[in-house]
């Protein structure tokens, strides 16, 4: 998900060592030793990558395993800085703020995709352009971090500027409203990840003891990894407490990065490479340091490299963005956006248990035939989405899928690229990859988001199925030379070293080194004490840095805890107040206990004009369908064996919309004038709104999929027309193909709700809800299409003269839950006025006649009902009065002349 932060290739040890610059920091070419890794697609902010350098301990058993001597320096000069064990605890440190970061980076991650384009308003379009741009501003940061890496002398200091920066861009998340200011933000977190990398991988390797950089940068991999993994499950958890609530997971990321910014800044201690090993005076083949582009010059003229750089261009040109199939997945198995973080958990866990046995695998029949492997799991990723009909299965086999296809290619084009570059340049080469993948996977995911917006999901990825094919095809004429079961060769090292050849470095001890030094300790038999104390015998810090650590600790996580609480106790009122039909909400004036009298005769009422109503007095009658006088319709009234959430009724044909919110599921009734059930239908989701088209022939149902309330981010809905006649589905209304100023709409998170019919029962119109935008569309059964009218409109009911429309107008209140308040919209001037009533109102409004609507308010207090039906003018005038209480949905009923 790389607009989290993921890069394409691995961050690893970036203190490059690249032509002349490499003297600066003789302990960067071991740490380039160890920077080849797997790609850290489990979400890792940065990865302790194996070079096939890092396998030579296991194959050799010998000192020399993390490097040359020629690379690290001599022998005795690591062992120096090595014999106390301060270094060590830097080691823990580093990755204990790893962890912390990361974890903090992966609720942002997880969540961002849903904050941009439900939040927000991003079009796939807009989307994938940011994801793109930001692919390739990230690995060009992080290629100028590695650039930049062994010229900094104030590591610690360079890599606290990194951190402080990601951190900060959680915070300014909170106040960005717009496309620049979102994109801003989210590029400063990606010029912190570039700035901090290099510096921190550098003082890792810097401070890790003599003869333990794999182990050490395979415990900071390990702690990474775990918050890299645990960053979701917390914006699972947050969201559960707050469903919806995008600013609870930005404020509790911010306050826990803060706590990582503490391990750095009070137990972390700088290190320089005058520490560690002295500086020499010449670098590769003698010569003198050059400029700072001098290792891409060197580099382009490997001409493996140049293959191997048009391999990863063609095979990242359809490799669209995680998040962006997983939006569509949402869209086409409604995922709850409560649990969509958790498909990059099941992705992560995919990726870190295939990611050994895909190197392992390569060595037994070459890296360019899992390469092209790879291939064929992100072709099945489409090949899903395309599939009839979406569901449960495709949720689980999606993120599968994607964590294969990373665990095949990106930790096996790391092992080729550091088999084909010098150690000397080693960095710098993973970089260079790096940046082809990204400006790659960053050109797939903005032309995906732009077939997407013009021509649908479904067209958008059969081309990126077919491009697949073809390019796939391509590459595997390149990698001919890396089909065999043994690396390629690589150029020899400037400067000669007693090891072993690069072809007996197997590419899973490349991809095994990613993940933990239990992985690496268990391929090193011959070599004692590995994995057994690396952080055995720490001077642990106590005095004045500890209490103050503990006090900032103290102060975030309450933070989190306050910030969670406040904003559940929001979305749970949120909820009460938008459920009329279930629940309590806003406050009524005059709401009373006083019963109902059931006293009325049913056949006389029903024989003449009257109201159909729900009860909404709390207790056992709850939702029944009860018959009022339209003359007295605060008088008595007669029950019904009918019990509802929604209700509506025209011409003789009546919709009983009721729920079971124990198995999610609504059941329709069909019933006639004398109510008696005709049809019974069962659809998925909780009752939202119906209605009866004029004639009615035709009804419309909308329920909740995922959620119950329209005033909060975590719903999604599905409305369908019915035959009333026959008792059958005739559409889902997200089929109808719906424009826009004459072009197709395409929105990557469309929901529609709200449908209320003209007198000839084909044209209708209805609200379409796609990012920040609330539209009124007006449609037609017959033609299966609908246009976008204007902007701004919520649950439409049609006036008797079809001139006018009622609805409600949303309030925002920035990070708080939506309120509403009713208005009148004439069709034909665009004259838009608010009503009398002030009060929060969240029902569909239906005209008693030509002059007024009704319409529900929820009640507050012990002993009141729990909503009363309300009538105010619709021209703006008067003052709101109690038409029927105790009861909601009232449907002004006339019966049909004798003969």
């Amino acid at each position: 998900m790389y607009l989290a932060g993921r890069g394409p290739l691995p961050e690893s040890a970036r203190s490059h060592k690249g032509g002349g610059d490499a003297g600066d920091d003789p302990s960067g070419a071991a740490e380039a030793e160890v920077g080849a890794g797997a790609d850290a697609r489990a979400g890792v902010e940065t990865d302790a990558g194996a070079g096939p350098d890092v396998g030579t301990e296991a194959d050799v058993g010998t000192e020399a395993d993390v490097g040359t001597e020629a690379d690290v320096g001599t022998e005795a000069d690591v062992g120096a800085a090595a014999e106390a064990p301060a270094p060590s605890a830097n080691v823990l440190f580093l990755g204990l703020t790893s962890l912390v970061t990361d974890l903090s980076a992966e609720m942002v991650a997880s969540v961002l995709p849903l904050y941009l384009t439900v939040r927000l308003g991003f079009s796939a379009l807009q989307f994938g352009a940011a994801d793109g741009l930001l692919q390739v501003f990230a690995a060009v940061a992080a290629l100028a971090g590695a650039l930049l890496a062994d010229r900094w002398r104030r590591y610690r200091e360079a890599a606290g500027a990194g951190y402080a920066l990601s951190a900060a861009s959680r915070l300014g998340l909170l106040g960005a409203h717009g496309w620049l200011p979102v994109l801003a933000w989210l590029g400063t977190d990606r010029l912190g990840k570039g700035i901090r990398t290099g510096p921190r991988d550098a003082l890792l390797s810097l401070s890790a003891p003599r003869g333990r950089l794999t182990e050490a940068f395979g415990l900071h991999r390990a702690l990474d990894t775990g918050g890299a993994l645990l960053g979701p499950l917390l914006a699972v958890a947050l969201l559960g407490v707050a469903p919806g609530s995008y600013s609870t997971v930005f404020t509790a990321a911010f306050l826990i990065a803060v706590i990582g910014l503490a391990v750095l800044a009070l137990f972390v201690e700088n290190r320089r490479p005058a520490d560690a090993a002295p500086t020499p005076a010449i670098t590769q083949a003698g010569r003198a340091p050059g400029r700072l582009w001098t290792p891409l010059a060197e580099l382009w003229a490997n001409r493996a490299l140049r293959r191997l750089l048009a391999v990863a261009a063609l095979l990242s040109l359809p490799a669209v963005t995680d998040s962006l199939l997983f939006l569509a997945l949402r869209q086409q198995a409604r995922v709850d956006s409560r649990f969509f973080p958790s498909l990059f958990v099941v992705e992560s866990l995919a990726f870190l248990a295939f990611a050994v046995p895909m190197g392992r695998l390569a060595d037994r029949v070459g890296a360019g035939r899992v390469l092209l492997g790879g291939q064929v799991a992100l072709g099945c990723c489409f090949a899903v989405l395309l599939a009839p009909a979406p569901r449960g299965w495709s949720v689980l086999a999606l993120p599968v899928l994607l964590g294969i296809y990373f665990a095949a290619s990106d930790g096996v084009i790391a092992a080729l690229t550091s088999q084909t570059v010098p150690a000397s340049a080693r960095t710098t080469g993973l970089a260079l990859v790096g940046v082809v993948l990204a400006a790659g996977r960053g050109t797939a995911t903005l032309g995906f988001g732009a077939v997407w917006t013009r021509s649908g999901p479904d067209v958008a990825l059969a081309d990126a199925l077919v491009l697949t094919l073809v390019s796939g095809t391509f590459a595997a004429v390149l990698l001919r030379p890396f089909r065999s079961g043994h690396p390629a060769p690589r150029p020899a090292d400037a400067v000669p070293a007693p090891r072993p050849p690069a072809s007996a470095i197997p590419a899973s001890a490349v991809v095994a080194a990613e993940f933990s030094a239990s992985e690496v300790s268990a391929a090193s038999p011959g070599v004692p004490g590995r994995g057994r104390g690396l952080v055995r015998g720490l001077r642990w810090p106590s005095g004045p840095r500890v209490g103050a650590f503990a006090l900032v600790v103290a102060v975030c996580l309450t933070g989190v805890v306050a910030v969670s609480a406040r904003d559940g106790r929001r979305g749970a009122a949120a909820t009460r107040a938008s459920a009329t039909h279930r629940t309590a909400g806003s406050a009524s004036p005059g709401a009373t206990a006083r019963a109902v009298p059931m006293t009325a005769s049913l056949p006389s009422l029903l024989a003449r004009p009257h109201l159909l109503v729900l009860d909404a007095a709390e207790g056992a009658r709850f939702g029944r369908v009860e018959a009022a006088d339209v003359r007295d319709p605060a008088g008595p009234r007669a029950p019904t064996a009918l019990t509802c959430d929604r209700l509506d009724q025209r011409a003789g044909r009546g919709l009983c919309l009721r729920d079971d919110r124990a198995s999610a599921r609504a059941g329709i009734a069909v019933f006639d004038d004398r109510l008696r059930v005709l049809f019974r239908l069962p659809i998925a989701g909780l009752a939202s709104r119906t209605r009866v088209a004029p004639n009615g022939r035709i009804g419309a149902v909308t329920t909740f999929v995922v959620g119950d309330a329209y005033n909060t981010d975590s719903f999604s809905t599905r409305t369908l027309l019915l035959d009333l006649t026959a008792g059958r589905i005739l559409a889902d209304l997200e089929d109808f193909a719906v424009t826009r100023a004459g072009r197709r709409l395409h929105a990557i998170d469309e929901n529609l709700w709200g449908v209320t019919f003209a007198a000839d029962s084909d044209t209708f119109y209805a609200t379409l809800h796609t990012g920040d935008h609330f539209y009124l569309i007006r449609g037609h059964v017959h033609d299966r299409r609908a246009e976008v009218l204007r902007d701004g409109v919520e649950c439409p009911s049609l006036s008797p003269d079809e001139h006018r429309v009622a609805y409600k107008s949303r309030l925002s209140h920035g990070f708080a839950p939506a309120t509403w308040r009713l208005h009148v919209l004439d069709l034909a001037t665009g004259a838009d006025r608010p009503l009398a009533e002030t009060r929060n109102v969240d029902d569909q409004a239906a005209w008693t006649d030509g002059d007024h609507v009704s319409y529900a308010v929820a009640n507050a207090g012990p002993g009141a009902p729990l909503a009363d039906t309300w009538i105010v003018p619709a021209d703006g005038t008067g003052h709101p009065r109690l038409l029927v209480p105790a009861a909601q949905s009232a449907v002004p009923v006339a019966p049909a002349a004798p003969g």
